[in-house]
């Protein structure tokens, strides 16, 4: 594995919302992330700069695949934001290319490194609920939907499910410790009028998946995960990635008793800065070490192939989209 001895040098390809806080997370990284101080509407320019050693992959999931691979090409550790692409292809194509590369590869999963997250699989892995049976998760937003290329399915891949579900079926995962997916069913509609969200345009926005595991660090024989999937949700039973664990002597939920009559409280930001800068100090940690990131190639590669399989069994894409042997089938 190639590794970086200095600070690291960083490029960032796109400046929305998520590019911003990925920003906002590497300078407060300090002295172990240095910035460079310009600015270009080409690209490739900056894959291509020898003073550039590492790219956050911060744009439209589309572009996910292109620019990881042109940023691996160059010799550039990544950080790519979630879904690692637009198919389980793409991204396979991209962790080939980092492993052939020796280049660290980091996915923006971002809910492996917030607090509560952590302290719940910390808990479960300690016997705290027995053994894990089932899990009930939200990646929903209530009353609310993006627009944009979020809602172009050729830019996005999707609609909810790709967008929020993908959190809560890997933060169940994660508390899980890992196992894989055994078998992946869904139902998927677009129900909320006057949005612009309908099937022929591939942009869902209600959703629910079931993921049944075995194996991983717990050892599961068996287990299965609900996750609900949402835009414009009437009601909000569970903020971003929240889940609840069942087991077989007890339960855990990550946020219990954060919701009062289905709304977040005023003031509260759930999607906080430090979950992202933890993820950027470990991405910069493994640029330096060589180790592998807790958001790994393989945990993008797996979550994006259950979303895959979920548009796929309801119906949504086509088994030619992606002819990948599925490893866990």
């Amino acid at each position: 594995m190639t590794t970086v001895s200095r600070p690291l040098r960083l490029a960032l390809l796109g400046h929305g919302f998520i590019g911003k806080i990925h920003e906002h997370a590497a300078l407060a990284c300090g002295q172990q992330v240095m910035r460079i101080a310009r600015s270009d509407d080409d690209w490739r320019a900056a894959v291509d700069d020898d003073d550039i050693d590492a790219v956050i992959v911060a744009t439209p999931n589309a572009l996910h695949h292109p620019q990881a691979m042109a940023a691996l090409a160059a010799g550039k550790h990544v950080l790519i934001d979630k879904p690692m692409a637009i198919s389980a292809t793409e991204a396979r194509e991209i962790a080939d290319a980092a492993a052939t590369a020796e280049r660290t590869l980091l996915v923006g999963h971002m809910w492996r490194y917030r607090d509560e997250v952590i302290a719940t699989r910390n808990a479960i892995a300690a016997g705290s609920v027995g053994t894990p049976a089932h899990t009930i998760g939200w990646g929903v937003h209530a009353g609310w939907g993006p627009g944009g290329w979020f809602t172009d399915s050729a830019l996005s891949g999707g609609g909810a499910l790709i967008d929020m579900g993908i959190h809560a079926i890997d933060t169940a995962r994660f508390l899980l410790g890992d196992p894989q997916p055994t078998v992946v069913s869904a139902a998927l509609g677009s129900v909320y009028e006057g949005h612009g969200y309908d099937r022929t345009n591939g942009i869902d926005d209600d959703g629910l998946v079931l993921v049944q595991w075995a194996g991983g660090a717990l050892n599961l024989s068996s287990a299965w995960s609900a996750v609900n999937s949402g835009w414009w949700q009437p009601l909000l039973d569970g903020v971003e990635a929240d889940t609840h664990v069942y087991g077989s002597s007890g339960t855990v939920r990550i946020w219990p008793d954060l919701l009062v009559d289905g709304a977040i409280p005023t003031g509260y930001v759930h999607c906080s800065l430090p979950m992202y800068t933890a993820q950027m100090a470990d991405f910069v940690r493994c640029c330096h070490t060589g180790d592998t990131p807790i958001a790994s190639a393989e945990v993008g590669l797996t979550a994006l192939q259950i979303v895959e399989d979920a548009y796929q069994a309801a119906g949504w894409r086509s088994l030619t989209i992606d002819t990948v042997a599925r490893e866990y089938r």
